[in-house]
């Protein structure tokens, strides 16, 4: 729950004043923790999926999926599992990280 936040005035949820009134929070508390560049960035990826959604790992978080499992996913169609998988495969030091080279999409914001 972001500090400052009313509960009352989020609610009822799925409705555009409260919706907007806790975005509003989070976001905030978003570029309290990072700049407003690399959030931006972020939005611009694909979706990382907290779990494996196909195969014999379906179901299990990526980091307890089998190394053969998440290389085979590693080359799905779908752009949010390949996305996660490579993602874990960076992490398990199977792929070099990229050094990001793309300037945002928008320099300057406000």
């Amino acid at each position: 729950m972001p500090a400052g936040l009313v509960h009352e005035l989020g609610l009822p949820a799925h409705r555009a004043m409260p919706d907007a009134y806790v975005t509003a929070h989070h976001l905030r508390d978003m570029l309290n923790e990072t700049s407003l560049h690399q959030l931006l960035a972020w939005s611009a990826e694909p979706g990382p999926l907290p779990r494996v959604p196909v195969g014999p790992d379906r179901g299990k978080s990526w980091e307890l999926a089998s190394l053969n499992g998440v290389r085979e996913l590693a080359v799905d169609r779908d752009v949010d599992v390949r996305f996660t998988a490579e993602t874990e495969l960076r992490r398990r030091g199977e792929i070099e990280l990229e050094t990001p080279t793309a300037e945002p999409a928008q320099a300057s914001f406000l």
